[in-house]
């Protein structure tokens, strides 16, 4: 009787978790952010890399810079500088008013601004390439700028 009872406990245990899982599976699929590329600073941004970036960017940027990347994410109010605004299209490593090159960019991403509290990020060049290009859609200075 004991055995019959607990086939029928592991049979009911067994139902539940695949009831269980099917809807997290189901969650688990992710839609892309965007479903055509961009021109962004006078270059052809695939969708793909656009993706990429988008990835790249909540996992490691939202924190600070916030999902609309407005500065505002939850780690800000405790940061003793605020992190910058990508909306505005404003960088403090080139002139007002200009916008960096990619390069640029990607070399700030790259080595950080520790005094300022950004972490340095080591990540591969065509990751950072595409977190560069995904920040810049932020901004509709860099949909106007040949950069």
């Amino acid at each position: 009787m004991l055995a019959g009872r607990s086939q029928a406990v592991s049979a009911r245990v067994a139902v539940l978790a695949v009831g269980v899982g099917a809807p997290a599976l189901a969650c688990d699929a992710k839609q892309p952010a965007f479903d055509q590329g961009m021109t962004l600073g006078g270059r052809e941004v695939s969708a793909q890399t656009l993706n990429h970036g988008h990835d790249l960017y909540r996992k490691h940027c939202v924190s600070c810079h916030g999902e609309g990347g407005a500065g505002d994410g939850p780690a800000a109010p405790s940061l003793k500088f605020p992190p910058r605004n990508f909306r505005t299209g404003e960088f403090s490593f080139v002139p007002t008013g200009q916008l960096p090159s990619h390069a640029a960019l990607v070399e700030r991403i790259r080595t950080g601004v520790p005094e300022r509290g950004m972490p340095p990020w080591a990540m591969r060049d065509e990751d950072l390439g595409a977190l560069a290009d995904y920040i810049k859609t932020f901004s509709p200075r860099w949909k106007e700028s040949e950069s």
